[in-house]
């Protein structure tokens, strides 16, 4: 079993490693190549530019995507967690804190 943790644990890491390379040289392609001599209709480079800001654009709105719903979870369980806590830690009555009301 821990292998198993270890080896999801080197995976994810080396997925993360690899979409952040790629995100990079996709980013660094489209900079150094914006200013290139189109040779207009069929041009490579602008063929590669356009696959660039795909794969720029898919992997933004996955990667964005991912964040919003790892930070919704934790949100939630520790909104949870926190509730569930007060409800079973806090008295909530007079009577249970054994308090007189004296006046």
């Amino acid at each position: 079993m821990k292998y198993m943790k270890h080896y999801r644990r080197i995976t994810a890491w080396v997925l993360a490693v690899l979409v952040t390379v790629i995100l990079l040289f996709s980013y660094f392609f489209v900079l150094t190549h914006m200013d290139h001599k189109c040779t207009g209709e069929g041009c490579h480079v602008c063929a590669e530019i356009g696959a660039c800001m795909t794969t720029l654009h898919v992997l933004s709105e996955a990667v964005g995507a991912g964040a919003v719903s790892i930070f919704a979870y934790i949100f939630m369980k520790k909104i949870i967690i926190a509730y569930l806590a007060g409800f079973f830690l806090i008295p909530v009555s007079l009577v249970r804190l054994k308090i007189r009301l004296d006046d």
